[in-house]
């Protein structure tokens, strides 16, 4: 179950750059940078809202996906509040999953209404490898803004932490 693994170093990653961008001014944080989703606060945020969207919901058979109103987050308490929230609910689901469970198929509708069947690893996968581009965005923002990512490669990662 190394997808398991894998999503212990996403949140331990986002830990990280959670508390990187924490220490930023306000302004520094929702200035719109031109990337994905704008401004560091949003491109956290939209990496929160996803894990929220598949774990809490598609994995687990709701239809209605939440939305979140990135604007909605005013102060960094409230990221915080957030990410907290979520990132509970997605641990008790993976600290119960089987492999039966990573076999079991989901249908995932996108947004053009198509439809499709993985396995619930599958779409694991997929989380894991949409954040892995939003942290290189993060990194690159960073770097333009003189700050250092806190960024540890998973190869250092599982020779630290297993």
């Amino acid at each position: 179950m190394k997808i398991i693994k894998m999503l212990e170093y996403s949140k331990y990653l986002r830990q990280s750059y959670l508390n990187t961008v924490s220490k930023l001014s306000w302004e520094e944080l929702i200035d719109d940078r031109g990337a994905s989703f704008g401004s560091l606060r949003n491109i956290y945020l939209h990496c929160i809202e996803v894990l929220n969207r598949y774990v809490n919901h598609r994995i687990q058979g709701e239809s209605e996906l939440p939305r979140i109103n990135f604007d909605d987050f005013d102060s960094m308490d409230k990221i915080k509040a957030y990410s907290d929230q979520v990132e509970t609910s997605v641990d008790r689901y993976l600290n119960k999953i089987t492999s039966e469970e990573l076999s079991r198929k989901v249908e995932l509708k996108f947004n053009d209404g198509t439809l499709i069947q993985l396995t619930v690893e599958d779409v694991l996968i997929h989380l894991f490898q949409e954040e892995i581009h939003h942290l290189g965005e993060l990194i690159a923002l960073l770097w333009q803004m003189n700050i250092e990512p806190p960024h540890l490669g998973w190869s250092r990662y599982i020779n630290m932490y297993t």
